[in-house]
């Protein structure tokens, strides 16, 4: 066996909120949506993807140990916060935000048009720490672009936990390998295209479209590749345990 198949979570089967303003599919229990077996993939607590609509958005509210990511996707959104922090994350820039004690932020689409990013919320190892924000633009977000790197925070976000995170994006490929240092427990979130993840044990391959996720657990690394027939965009999400 070259991968072993945790979870999937079809984009149709997510759940969903709505708001006048607010379009959300929620791959995990969020709010009033609660189901035990969806309630996280080891540390990963939360992905929202959001579509907020123009002059709308979130107003301020409180977080308190949990490490925030925001990655836009189209559009931007306008972030601010207890600590002071006042400014725009844009297509194709990423925020992370430690709430630990505790913090106190909005985010609102300031913008005349809509705006697309995934919220992700992951338990952090330590509690009650001093809370942090960082943002970072990925101007050339081509190929495999690692944003979080818990071994190596060098040149890259680290949070709270032991959980690296990649985006993806791809032409029209066959055989691409996943990238060389993840871990034995992985989550796939589909943001845009499909693919096709294949194995050596033929009855492990499996096909996603846009938003779906895929919890899988790497048995053989070098038995595994993507293919995809057009543009693809998705997270990686790995970690040692779950």
């Amino acid at each position: 066996m070259s991968l072993k198949i945790i979870k999937i979570r079809r984009t149709n089967d997510r759940f969903l909120s709505r708001r006048d303003w607010l379009h959300s599919l929620h791959s995990f229990s969020f709010a009033e949506h609660r189901d035990p077996k969806w309630d996280n993939f080891g540390n990963i607590r939360v992905i929202n993807e959001d579509t907020i609509s123009p002059n709308s958005g979130f107003n301020m509210h409180y977080h308190s140990d949990m490490e925030i990511i925001t990655v836009v996707t189209k559009g931007a959104i306008t972030h601010r916060d207890s600590l002071n922090n006042s400014g725009k994350i844009y297509e194709n820039e990423v925020q992370v935000m430690s709430a630990g004690s505790g913090i106190t932020h909005s985010e609102k689409n300031e913008e005349n048009k809509p705006c697309k990013l995934f919220q992700i919320w992951i338990y952090p190892k330590k509690s009650n720490l001093k809370p942090n924000y960082k943002q970072k633009s990925f101007k050339n977000f081509k190929g495999e672009n690692l944003i979080i790197d818990y071994l190596d925070g060098k040149n890259k976000f680290l949070i709270n936990q032991d959980i690296s995170l990649w985006r993806c994006k791809y032409k029209p490929i066959k055989e691409k390998k996943l990238p060389l240092n993840i871990d034995k427990y992985n989550w796939i979130q589909v943001i845009e295209g499909n693919l096709l993840l294949k194995s050596k044990d033929l009855n492990s391959n499996i096909y996603l479209n846009s938003g779906d996720g895929l919890g899988f657990e790497v048995i053989n690394y070098d038995d595994i590749s993507i293919d995809t027939e057009k543009d693809l965009d998705y997270l990686l999400f790995s970690m040692p345990s779950i």
